[in-house]
């Protein structure tokens, strides 16, 4: 811990100001942290030291987390002495100190909620999310991702209801579904092109596939309709004939993630050999560079499966900013393969796995009751490598051919997808 490894500069800080207030403990395995504080100061140094702690991606993140501590720990028993003499500290004043002290971190994943302990007003609660600090930073952003999604839904939901007369559609799909506390948007569409080759194309909104696919072959389930849209788009890619199958599209624009285990839907069908181009690794101890070793993420070919590279068919991804997580995972896992090919912007940069069931074996991953404890911090479980040895987190997958949505649109992007398929060789 800090405390010890900085054991000089403590002596030092004791004669010329603040001291740390750290405590003699390992500050958490596992999700509850079980810690409690009376200030600011006390609330800090907290969330410092299990972040300290259970932080994966110290390896890459150029914060100087010592330098941090020193800055604004003082700052915060400032905060204290305010209370203690009366006054008052607003939730406002809070939020851009935190914001100042760890809205930089690396972690696109992450989401830093501390109470105002001092205040009980409704808004009392302060959230720092460093990705949407960083994300603005970028010269291709616009805006927001609500609001570009429900565009794209849009955009879609008239392609697949026929109102949009731009392209020839041989079948069409659109459906919502409620998976646990997500809804789903999927839409399926079958492309014609003038020369009669067709190109199956897949939007969803979230990877939620390995639950939705559950229900494919039972009429009542509510991820029926859903289902049978994912299938067809599957059993389009994989049955059409050479000569009739001119490419494949998956669509991952603003997809906000979810199961890993969807690799199995997007890629396995389209191999016919084991396909490993990601590591993963988790904090296995304390320290701040003590992972576990880089375990490969492999993919295995499904049974019924069509070789897109020996047939040389393009596997087309189109990505953008608010292509988060999943949604990244498998647009770089798509990149890999002989023919796969992406369209768009370089993706929002989220992609550490953030694994419930690996908590209570690791020393990373979500701490915290904003309820009970005041605090909650949500960070990734694992970090990511490429084959390549590059740690996307907060960088996110660069596209083979960048088409901004600020030039040339939803429309732009898809269009230069069915292009590059129309021309592919």
């Amino acid at each position: 811990m800090r405390k010890i490894s900085l054991i000089i500069l403590a002596v030092i800080a004791l004669t010329f100001g603040s001291c740390r207030k750290t405590p003699d403990y390992v500050p958490y395995i596992g999700e509850t942290s079980n810690l409690a504080y009376s200030n600011y100061a006390e609330q800090f140094d907290v969330l410092w030291n299990n972040i300290n702690t259970g932080y994966v991606f110290w390896d890459v993140d150029e914060t100087d987390w010592d330098a941090v501590y020193e800055k604004y720990m003082p700052q915060f028993e400032a905060l204290d002495l305010r209370i203690a003499a009366g006054n008052s500290v607003s939730t406002k004043e809070l939020q851009a100190l935190y914001d100042d002290a760890m809205g930089g971190l690396r972690d696109h994943h992450m989401l830093i909620q501390v109470k105002n302990m001092y205040s009980n007003s409704w808004d009392n609660v302060v959230s720092v999310n460093p990705a949407n600090n960083e994300i603005k930073t970028r010269d291709y952003y616009y805006k927001d991702s609500h609001a570009l999604s429900s565009e794209l839904s849009q955009f879609n939901k008239n392609l697949a209801s026929g109102s949009n007369s731009s392209y020839k559609i041989s079948f069409s799909g659109y459906e919502k579904v409620n998976t646990d506390d997500v809804q789903v948007t999927v839409c399926y569409l079958l492309f014609e092109l003038p020369d009669g080759r067709l190109i199956p194309y897949l939007w969803q909104n979230g990877y939620k596939m390995s639950v939705i696919m559950s229900g494919l072959n039972n009429t009542s389930s509510p991820y029926y309709k859903a289902a049978q849209l994912i299938d067809k788009w599957k059993n389009a890619a994989i049955k059409t004939p050479k000569n009739k199958l001119a490419g494949v599209i998956l669509d991952n624009r603003c997809n906000n993630g979810g199961y890993l285990s969807d690799l199995n839907h997007v890629v396995s069908p389209f191999i016919k050999k084991d396909h490993a181009v990601i590591s993963t690794r988790y904090k296995e101890g304390p320290g701040r560079l003590e992972h576990s070793v880089w375990s490969p993420v492999t993919i295995a070919p499904s049974t019924t499966n069509r070789d897109l590279a020996a047939e040389n068919i393009p596997y087309v991804v189109l990505s953008n900013i608010y292509s988060i997580s999943m949604g990244e995972i498998t647009t770089y896992n798509i990149s890999q393969l002989p023919t796969g090919y992406v369209i768009g912007e370089r993706t929002y940069g989220a992609t550490g796995p953030l694994l419930s069931d690996a908590i209570d074996y690791t020393y990373g991953g979500p701490f915290g009751d904003i309820e009970r404890e005041k605090h909650y911090v949500y960070t990734s479980t694992y970090e990511i490598q490429t084959h390549e040895g590059f740690v996307p987190e907060g960088v996110g997958f660069t596209p083979n051919k960048e088409v901004l949505t600020r030039d040339a649109g939803i429309k732009g992007q898809l269009d230069a997808a069915l292009e590059y398929i129309k021309n592919y060789k």
